[in-house]
């Protein structure tokens, strides 16, 4: 027969514990404790959170009871934090600095007033759209930082759809599904010559004309290609490749040089006077650049804005509507 095990007495509950809901402390009440600590008492306490001293002592006993520990000895003359009280007001005091920061920083962003906003760009792109809506965006908003990605078609299209830039301007995205795609121009594809070059002071010069011409030309690296070679697929004869490149640019400085013709976008050809000259192609031919951005993405507030002015901007001056045409509208309407 075995001998009866021993009884152990039941113990206590703890009755800090047992007060304990088991769930995080409001932060009203870190606030309440905070001040209390710093004030050293709980009347100017209660009077800098604007409450009522009852309401105070209640905020701090739900405090001690959620947390299970006494943070504040009092007597009728004195109040002073217990050791677990300076302990936790040593961790919780950063920690609502920090959220308040946290949000001010998130309101200050809402109101633009801190923030960035980083765009993707095709080359050819970035010196056409770019300069006079950055000026337009920092007189509004000089604090916001803005950064360009400026790459190729592919590059801006990736960086778009991979969450590294906001938005993009680009010629590529139209038919894509997961990206939405605003036209913000048209522009035709034309002739990159010397301004020496007997085309160079043609009006136009038509496609089937190229044949008699050496061409420099960009690659299957370039999107730009495509539209190229598709203008070019129903000609009779084809003008003779003699050399082959990445990058306009690259094939503009070898047109200068006298190597051959290039066909190339309209925004990558020098302004005048310059040594290279662009000619317009007949029948004109012609790529769509717009702004890209991920399919149901939210733009930030900074992106957003910018986007605006960059839509804004590409418009027909004939169809900007005036700052302020709004409300003399409304004034005659009075």
């Amino acid at each position: 027969m075995q001998p009866p095990r021993s009884l152990k007495p039941p113990r206590r509950p703890d009755p800090a514990r047992a007060a304990t809901p088991g769930h995080t402390p409001g932060l009203a009440d870190l606030r309440a404790f905070i001040t209390a600590a710093q004030l050293r008492s709980f009347a100017a306490a209660a009077k800098a959170l604007h409450l009522s001293l009852p309401a105070f002592s209640r905020r701090i006993s739900n405090l001690e009871a959620r947390l299970g520990v006494r943070l504040f000895d009092r007597t009728t003359r004195s109040m002073e934090l217990t050791q677990l009280g300076g302990r936790f007001l040593r961790e919780v005091t950063g920690v609502v600095e920090g959220l308040d920061r946290s949000v001010l920083g998130l309101r200050d962003a809402a109101e633009l007033e801190v923030g960035d906003v980083t765009i993707g760009c095709v080359f050819s792109a970035v010196h056409h759209f770019m300069p006079p809506v950055i000026n337009a965006y920092r007189e509004r908003h000089p604090n916001v930082l803005v950064r360009i990605i400026e790459q190729g078609a592919d590059g801006v299209f990736a960086s778009v759809k991979h969450g590294e830039a906001d938005f993009g301007i680009n010629y590529v995205g139209m038919q894509e599904a997961d990206v939405t795609f605003t036209p913000l121009l048209n522009e035709p594809y034309m002739l990159a010559v010397r301004a020496d070059h007997p085309l160079g002071a043609r009006r136009s010069v038509r496609w089937d004309e190229l044949a008699a011409w050496d061409q420099v030309r960009v690659s299957h690296a370039s999107r730009n290609r495509v539209f190229i070679d598709n203008a070019l697929a129903s000609m009779p004869a084809l003008p003779r490749p003699v050399c082959e490149v990445q990058h306009v640019s690259t094939l503009i400085g070898l047109v200068e040089a006298g190597l051959g013709v290039g066909i190339v976008p309209q925004l990558t050809v020098p302004r005048r006077p310059a040594a290279v000259v662009g000619i317009p192609l007949e029948p004109p031919v012609t790529r769509t650049i717009g702004l890209i951005q991920r399919t149901g993405r939210t733009l930030s507030p900074a992106a957003e804005a910018f986007a605006k002015l960059l839509v804004e901007a590409s418009r027909p001056q004939s169809t900007r509507t005036p700052r302020g045409a709004g409300t003399r509208r409304a004034a005659r309407r009075r």
